[in-house]
């Protein structure tokens, strides 16, 4: 009886499918444009601008509107309206908790006067364990620790400064990182040859200095660590095309004496190591198992910070050095932001986020033509990484910040004539998919049928799968046919294994149809004992309120006329229509999008 309510489901297929990844014409590098165009186009297909119509002007509420709309005034180009307050709501909790809010929740909002609801809102948010789950899940996205270690919750919850947390991730030493989390970093990075206990200790050197410049200064020297930038570089990064493989070394130098070595002594289902800082130094000639020979002559490297050309203080080790030097440059407080906007607008302002091109970022500097500078809002960009340094590196006070700008609160409808040129300008709020996880805890929150999953060596079980301490949790549950289903939910719709895959946001047929014709799926908006549906079938209210409220519950705003004389005939088709009316609005576009 599903075909019945067809008509209700906004193209879930038509629209997955389009977002599935598509070969560019150059280098991705190249174009700095792409991630921004294709939210830009992902949104006009899903939010079709409206012709003919004027936006009502938008007040500016903190610096970041000053340049936002101050550069679009300037250069004459047109914004969307302020978001409604339903179209908000959702939006903010998807984008600070990772997953959607209650229904009640969103009838107390829409019913409030209080002019100052949405910062309110935000305040409360931005204080919430959701809050701490997600942001925590996002760096360890990026920060990829072995499944089972875990440290960062703490520093989210607490807001510790992130130059703190990033210090002493690059500095920790411990005789088993299974007891001294932030440690697990630099264990991460360790390089092996045959067996396990054979480290290559300049490739693992390599990696620390390449990841820790990526990660945290959004720079990838990558290209670098095996060849001149000279001849490779020139139409991807100029900055890097002018560096010299030795410069990558001596940035490695820094980890020389730095050993990470695998504790054969012990045996534990995952690996552990113990980390400390009595190694030879870093020699140029000395073997590689991941990259081109290194042929610089044999003796050990002074290290040099290849960013400000600065040496350590030979009276301390130079790891510690490393950490001052990275968490005390401009630049890491520049990617932090970056970052942060990134996930918060659906693109940064420079893009891709971890492809800083640090020759193209200074307005009284630019570069020479045909090179532009690479951020869409220079200016802004240096602005936000003030506010961060002068607010103590604090996450949660940039996030804040903003989401409580006009700019972030935009609508992703646009009044007018949509033009691909305003994608720099933020004119609009871009759509973006929903993450593997968040789809994930969105519909077990939905519907309030939750599978415990089990964290291994603990007595800890989790609801949601922001909550699990990896996607490991979840791949070690292969042999449960529940959480195997699960995993392969998640991992269709992109989870990153953090070992050998990358996250992807990106569309599938393969989606869709677990969306549609799935176990997990079909289970999850059963109207069995617990759920949310049962108990809505239980009140005494009319077909239609709870027809409403099942929309608020799943897509955060009421029906339309029209969606609610469909889902009428759905409910009332066969014993099964108000589960089939659950699989209709999972199916919606919408649900899977935010906005």
């Amino acid at each position: 009886m599903r075909l019945l309510g067809f008509g209700l489901v906004l193209g879930v297929v038509s629209t997955l499918a389009a977002q599935a990844p598509q070969l560019p014409k150059d280098h991705p590098s190249i174009d700095a444009t792409n991630n921004r165009s294709a939210a830009s186009d992902l949104t006009e297909r899903l939010r079709p601008s409206e012709g003919g119509r004027e936006s009502a002007p938008v007040p500016r509420r903190n610096f970041i509107d000053e340049f936002i709309f101050g550069k679009m005034e300037k250069d004459g180009v047109p914004h969307a309206s302020l978001s409604s307050d339903e179209e908000f709501f959702r939006r903010i909790h998807i984008d600070l908790t990772g997953r959607i809010p209650r229904d009640d929740e969103l009838r107390a909002f829409l019913s409030s006067s209080d002019p100052g609801k949405r910062d309110k809102l935000v305040d409360r948010l931005a204080a919430s364990r959701p809050y701490e789950v997600k942001w925590t899940y996002f760096f360890n996205d990026i920060y990829r620790p072995a499944p089972g270690r875990i440290g960062q919750y703490d520093n989210i919850h607490l807001d510790r400064p992130y130059n703190q947390m990033v210090y002493e991730m690059l500095t920790s030493n411990a005789i088993s990182n299974w007891y001294v989390g932030p440690a697990s970093y630099v264990a991460r990075w360790v390089v092996t040859a045959v067996s396990c206990e054979d480290e290559v200790h300049e490739d693992t050197s390599d990696e620390l200095a390449i990841h820790a410049t990526k990660d945290f200064l959004g720079v990838d020297i990558s290209c670098a660590s095996c060849h001149d930038g000279a001849r490779h570089l020139e139409k991807i990064n100029l900055w890097l095309s002018q560096r010299k493989r030795d410069e990558i070394w001596k940035m490695a130098a820094f980890f020389g004496k730095t050993n990470v070595l695998r504790r054969t002594e012990v045996s534990t289902a995952q690996d552990e190591y113990s980390i400390d800082d009595n190694g030879p130094g870093y020699d140029p000639s000395a073997r590689t198992v991941i990259r081109v020979d290194r042929r610089g002559k044999p003796g050990l490297l002074d290290p040099v910070y290849m960013f400000t050309g600065e040496s350590p203080d030979s009276a301390k080790h130079p790891r510690p050095e490393f950490a001052r030097m990275l968490t005390s440059d401009p630049q890491f407080a520049r990617a932090t932001v970056n970052l942060l906007w990134s996930e918060m607008f659906g693109a940064g302002i420079v893009e891709p986020v971890f492809s800083f091109d640090l020759a193209r970022i200074d307005p009284k500097n630019p570069p020479p033509d045909p090179w532009t500078l690479q951020p869409s809002h220079p200016e802004l960009l240096e602005a936000l990484a003030q506010y961060f340094r002068e607010n103590n590196y604090s996450l949660r006070s940039v996030l804040k910040l903003i989401a409580q700008s006009n700019a972030y609160q935009l609508s992703s409808q646009f009044p007018g004539e949509w033009k691909t040129s305003y994608a720099p300008y933020f004119a609009r709020k871009f759509v973006r998919r929903l993450k593997a996880e968040e789809i994930y805890d969105s519909l077990v929150g939905a519907t309030n049928l939750f599978t415990e999953v089990p964290i291994r060596g603990t007595d800890v079980k989790v609801r949601f799968a922001a909550e699990a301490y990896s996607p490991d949790e979840f791949i070690r549950g292969v042999n449960d046919p529940v959480l195997r289903e699960i995993h392969f939910f998640l991992e269709s719709f992109g989870q990153t294994n953090r070992q050998s895959s990358e996250r992807s946001n990106e569309g599938a047929i393969t989606q869709a149809v677990l969306l549609m014709n799935s176990p997990f799926l079909h289970r999850q908006i059963e109207a069995k004992e617990g759920s949310y549906l049962a108990g809505l079938l239980k009140e005494q209210l009319p077909d239609e309120e709870k027809i409403g409220r099942l929309f608020e519950r799943f897509l955060v705003r009421r029906p339309t006329p029209a969606e609610l004389a469909q889902a009428r005939q759905v409910v009332t088709a066969s014993p099964e229509g108000w589960e089939d009316l659950q699989w209709l609005l999972v199916n919606k576009g919408e649900f899977v999008h935010n906005f």
